[in-house]
């Protein structure tokens, strides 16, 4: 009976400490974070914009789609692309989930009258959408590039690191939320990857993505043909 007494009794001390732990972590982010928005309201706002603009899912997808259905592009770079829209769609799931899920508001020092709301989830913070995609372009770029151009993606990580530290300097975001973003585009790499991160992991091998990309032709010119009659 002593026993058991105890361990109830210590049960609630527990989750107390616990809570005061959890709640000590948030008041030093939000300190954090705080301090890098404070810092970063010396940078003129149309340099965070233009951040804010690389990192944009909506840009991307139409640079990867254009770059994936261009006719002059090669089947090895086709391939690339096609993974590059399966790991897209992968994070886009992901974050949307975790949004929904979490659903922590933004900071409220976040600049509404610059924001755009695209879908519903992205009232929320938690995680930061624009570091997870930046962060798995970035390591994407480097599993695909990494041996033959090193240079280049030392210089796609600079910019996926400065991105996704912007969202906080420019108050969209709280510190953990960019940190979970970035440790999420990893996860999203993983998965496209098959956890091997490697060329030869990838989830769309070059005749498939090739294959998917005969139908799509046959299927606009059917629609030509059709709209022509």
């Amino acid at each position: 009976m002593g026993k058991t007494a105890v361990a109830d009794s210590a049960t609630p001390a527990t989750a107390a400490g616990e809570l005061t732990a959890a709640t000590a972590l948030l008041a030093i982010d939000r300190r954090w974070s705080n301090a890098l928005f404070r810092a970063g309201g010396g940078v003129p706002r149309p340099v965070w914009k233009l951040f804010e603009l690389t990192g944009d899912g909506l840009v991307w997808l139409a640079l990867a789609l254009g770059c994936a259905l261009a006719p002059a592009t090669p089947p090895p770079l086709r391939a690339a692309w096609a993974n590059f829209l399966a790991a897209w769609a992968v994070d886009l799931a992901l974050v949307g989930l975790l949004k929904g899920t979490v659903r922590r508001a933004r900071p409220v020092y976040n600049l509404r009258s610059d924001f755009a709301v695209v879908v519903a989830v992205d009232h929320f913070s938690f995680p930061s959408g624009h570091s997870s995609r930046v962060s798995f372009v970035a390591l994407l770029a480097w599993v695909l590039l990494g041996q033959t151009r090193p240079g280049l993606c030392a210089c796609v990580a600079a910019w996926a690191l400065a991105t996704a530290f912007s969202r906080a300097a420019m108050g969209r975001h709280y510190l953990s939320d960019v940190l979970a973003g970035l440790l999420l585009g990893v996860a999203t790499v993983g998965i496209v990857t098959r956890g091997t991160y490697s060329i030869s992991g990838l989830a769309v091998s070059q005749q498939q993505s090739e294959a998917a990309y005969s139908a799509l032709v046959r299927a606009w010119r059917a629609v030509a043909a059709a709209a022509g009659t």
